[in-house]
């Protein structure tokens, strides 16, 4: 048994018994004590002058002194593309923009081998590993017949993982794909090799309601989800997240619903967008907000743009609506080093401490800690995780940092990871690697 001793600890991580009657709004976290056990946490309690007395054991107690440092469940990232990431040097994006990142990829492919998927992948989750992250959902590209080598990659990256990383995957392909006569061998392929969700990227069409009636039939049909890219844009017009809760209500679809990007809605009409947001908390779905990768990619003006040139919208979904509309709301690296975003470590700490400053959530900073942790857990179906209580498992991220100030102005700051009754600080994979390295 580990006793970690004087922990501060998120208020919304922790179990409602334990919530003070009064939160501070800037430093929203409580100095707890907490006993683990078996890879468990076996009690939570508020610190006090002394030990926290767990119940009597054989196995000796040992103790470590947290001293005050913030200390986060292990983070879930929701949403990301081990089959695309650390591909860059191989397929940049000479333009940032969302189509040219299309056509490199689509390029690339030829060199996905198994080896090269491998040590991409392999990699990307040693790095991910390294910074504090225990769960990651990632899209895999699926298009028949080639999408059978990534799938049975990541089954076999799967299986190496288990017990430190818990690795799910979803489809993707066009949504247009499933109403195709190979929509079943897409699903039954993606299923075979332990698909967590159904998923596709879906484009406005007279067809689309019909296309996601099929997707949600063939889902219904095979007890599982869906996971969807929509409106990675910042067309006004494109509505295919409005769309998708229509068909998941005129469905009566009750299994999980997740929508990752939802970038136009932020440049809807004020009312319509109010409309939609109000359809979503009827259709009980979730939202996976993607900050990096979006603002990256969004309203990209080129050398040939008259005035103004500079970006004036930078690609967030409209975050604080949604959450206040009760709405849960994940944030997720999304691609790592590809076309699609030329940058990121699979580092949550980063993409937290970046979504608080693009989506002012220092506004509900108590709740903002969510987004990487017990939501983005809810929303991948593992609510297990991203809480620190009796239960969860013995999972966390030591920072250095004793105060959210601290933490959101230098979320590079050295952290130890806890992994059991194992406290370590793992250190990131060296770029060399990869070999994409040239003199």
């Amino acid at each position: 048994m580990l006793l970690v001793r004087r922990a501060r600890v998120p208020v919304a991580l922790l179990p409602p018994s334990l919530a003070p009657a009064a939160v501070d709004p800037l430093e929203p976290a409580v100095l707890c004590d907490l006993a683990l056990d078996q890879g468990k946490i076996v009690s939570v309690e508020l610190a006090t002058a002394s030990p926290a007395n767990p119940p009597p054991r054989a196995t000796p107690i040992r103790e470590f002194d947290a001293a005050g440092a913030l200390v986060f469940p292990a983070f879930v990232d929701a949403h990301v593309h081990l089959d695309k990431t650390h591909s860059w040097h191989r397929a940049p994006n000479r333009t940032g923009t969302f189509m040219d990142a299309l056509t490199s990829l689509a390029h690339d492919k030829d060199n996905w081998t198994e080896a090269d998927l491998h040590r991409r992948a392999g990699f990307a989750l040693r790095t991910a590993w390294a910074h504090g992250t225990r769960a990651i959902r990632t899209h895999v590209d699926t298009g028949l017949p080639w999408a059978e080598r990534s799938h049975a990659v990541m089954a076999e990256l799967r299986a190496q993982w288990h017990g430190r990383i818990a690795l799910q995957t979803v489809p993707l392909c066009g949504g247009d794909a499933y109403a195709s006569p190979d929509g079943e061998k897409i699903a039954d392929l993606a299923l075979r090799y332990g698909a967590s969700a159904l998923g596709g990227f879906l484009m406005m069409s007279p067809e689309l309601p019909a296309q996601l009636d099929r997707l949600l039939a063939i889902a219904r049909d095979r007890g599982v989800g869906i996971d969807l890219h929509v409106d990675e844009n910042g067309n006004p017009q494109a509505e295919c997240l409005r769309l998708v809760t229509e068909a998941v209500l005129r469905a009566q679809f009750t299994l999980p619903v997740v929508c990752g990007h939802c970038c136009s809605l932020a440049v809807q009409d004020h009312a319509r967008a109010r409309s939609t947001i109000a359809l979503l908390r009827e259709a009980n779905i979730g939202i996976i907000s993607l900050p990096l990768c979006n603002l990256y990619l969004q309203d990209r003006r080129s050398a040939a743009t008259t005035f103004p040139r500079t970006p004036l919208w930078r690609g967030l979904t409209l975050v604080h609506d949604l959450l206040d509309a009760g709405i849960p709301v994940a944030c997720a690296s999304d691609n790592v080093r590809d076309a699609f975003y030329a940058f990121g470590d699979y580092d949550l700490a980063e993409v937290y401490t970046q979504s608080v400053r693009l989506a002012h959530l220092d506004a509900r900073l108590a709740d903002s800690v969510r987004v990487v942790t017990s939501t983005a857990a809810d929303l991948i179906g593992r609510p297990d995780l991203g809480r620190i209580a009796p239960g969860s498992p013995a999972q966390l991220v030591i920072f250095e940092a004793h105060r959210f100030s601290e933490l959101l102005s230098r979320p590079t700051a050295r952290r130890r990871c806890l992994d059991g009754e194992e406290i370590h600080a793992p250190v990131v994979p060296d770029y060399a690697e990869l070999s994409d390295r040239s003199l």
